[in-house]
């Protein structure tokens, strides 16, 4: 018997990987790949698709999926400064990511040196010498401390690439999926984006003549 052979896109379907501006909710970059594509590959491509489109984020904030060392580094590389939570890693599970400790207790985050990738932390009391170190950036200590309220109010703000999918899916038309083969895919994906982007643009235009 004749066995049909499956292409991946037929037996993955298709992803979209897309990069929004947390303050708009508009999408900056994007592109598809099929299904079985990892995320966490797609970051250098979207992040140099951001910069040539003259886009310079402060920050970059991806899901634990992205949680590897690869990925912060890409971050840093574009000036940006990452946000990712930790996966249940062994060091993780060790607790080599939280703060340096002392007899006095946790020492608390008390600044960042961007440009020599150091975080700053001091003794709660300052009664331990030395009363503050600095410790390198890396997976498990990122520039911006997930201790720091500052990390958890950028971390919400990545719900705005999930409110820009709700769009494109439902106001958009960007599923049900009428087209086969990723070129065509690519194609239906960028005229839908571009179509979400004319609006926003049109709407933008018009509320100085309203006021």
């Amino acid at each position: 018997m004749a066995r049909r052979r499956h292409t991946p896109e037929q037996n993955y379907g298709y992803k979209l990987h897309m990069a929004a501006c947390a303050r708009t909710d508009l999408p900056v970059a994007w592109h598809a790949t099929t299904a079985r594509t990892h995320e966490s590959s797609q970051i250098e491509r979207l992040l140099s698709a951001i910069q040539s489109r003259n886009f310079t984020p402060d920050t970059v904030t991806l899901d634990k999926g992205y949680d590897l060392p690869f990925v912060y580094e890409l971050c840093h590389q574009a000036g940006a400064l990452p946000v990712i939570p930790l996966r249940e890693t062994p060091a993780v599970k060790q607790g080599k990511h939280l703060p340096p400790t002392c007899e006095h207790g946790a020492w608390a985050f008390a600044g960042t040196d961007s440009k020599r990738k150091l975080t700053k932390w001091r003794c709660p009391t300052e009664d331990y010498q030395p009363k503050s170190l600095w410790r390198k950036a890396s997976r498990l200590h990122p520039l911006i401390p997930r201790e720091t309220k500052r990390w958890g109010d950028l971390y919400r703000g990545r719900a705005s690439v999930e409110r820009e999918f709700g769009r494109l899916k439902h106001d958009y038309s960007l599923i049900p999926l009428r087209v086969r083969g990723l070129d065509r895919v690519q194609l239906h994906t960028d005229l839908t984006i571009l179509a979400a982007l004319s609006a926003a643009l049109a709407r933008a235009r018009a509320l100085p003549l309203a006021a």
